[in-house]
């Protein structure tokens, strides 16, 4: 079995991404030093015993991180079996039941949001470009095994004074500001699965029950349910924007940064079961 293999499409994508921006970004090592790092890169998921916490520090009453990772979760070491997951035979898990990448490239990475002169930074899983149902309440999925880093257990809704305070950060130029991307994320469940991969899922109506930092949890463990929290939608149109919104970040960046919509669509289709 290898069990290399998820590791190596991830680091391969994001080392795409880096040469897309790495000129910007002085890293002088060039194309050689990265594909060195693809080379030595390997993945290694969390063990499988949904449920099942690990060694924490007490929390210090910090707020939730938006881009970073760096939390006292241990970083997960321990092979999944293979009952749960197979990476010999595919990546990871659709984070809905029979899901499915969307046919349109606005719903998936990098596509712009020009309603908010921003950018899309994940995949929009809606029932009208999707290959299962989905409505409120639909469950969400962990798609690989990892330790959860964080849970919004005490989410509230967001307020029309929030969201005229968004829209005026937005005016000003924020509209990439991590605090204005994450409060447009909602209610979220975090998944770290080792080498700098978190996998995010977002606009939850709830968390499920027993989910909570420092909890390990297998591919296909229930992480929480579809909502709309955090769209404007929830506010002005009530019941019109159920989706899961679902991120695969590399590092500080997300999966296909900076890539046109035919690269972008084709490292998802590895990270999944489709390639």
């Amino acid at each position: 079995m290898n069990t290399a293999r998820p590791g190596l499409l991830l680091a391969a994508a994001a080392a795409l991404a880096l040469l897309a921006t790495g000129c910007s970004s002085g890293d002088a090592r060039g194309n050689d030093g990265l594909l060195e790092d693809i080379r030595a890169a390997t993945w290694t998921p969390a063990a499988p015993t949904s449920g099942a916490p690990i060694d924490t520090p007490e929390p210090d009453g910090s707020p939730s991180p938006s881009f970073t990772v760096d939390d006292p979760t241990p970083e997960p070491t321990a092979p999944p079996g293979p009952e749960t997951y197979d990476p010999a035979t595919f990546g990871f898990l659709y984070p809905i039941a029979g899901g499915c990448l969307p046919t349109s490239d606005a719903l998936m990475p990098n596509a712009p949001r020009d309603y908010r002169g921003g950018t899309h930074e994940g995949v929009d899983f809606y029932p009208t470009d999707n290959c299962a149902p989905i409505s409120l309440g639909t469950p969400v999925l962990a798609a690989a095994a990892g330790a959860v880093i964080r849970a919004d257990l005490d989410y509230h809704d967001l307020t029309w004074e929030e969201l005229d305070a968004l829209n005026r950060r937005i005016a000003e130029g924020g509209a990439n500001d991590p605090d204005v991307l994450d409060a447009f994320r909602g209610r979220q469940v975090w998944v770290r699965h080792g080498n700098g991969v978190v996998t995010r899922y977002a606009h939850l109506s709830a968390v499920a029950e027993g989910v909570s930092p420092g909890v390990r949890v297998a591919a296909g463990d229930v992480l929480g349910y579809v909502g709309d929290s955090g769209t404007p939608e929830s506010l002005t149109n009530p019941g019109t924007e159920y989706h899961l919104h679902f991120e695969i970040r590399v590092g500080d960046t997300y999966l296909g940064a900076g890539l046109p919509p035919g690269e972008v669509r084709n490292i998802y289709m590895q990270v999944f079961s489709d390639g």
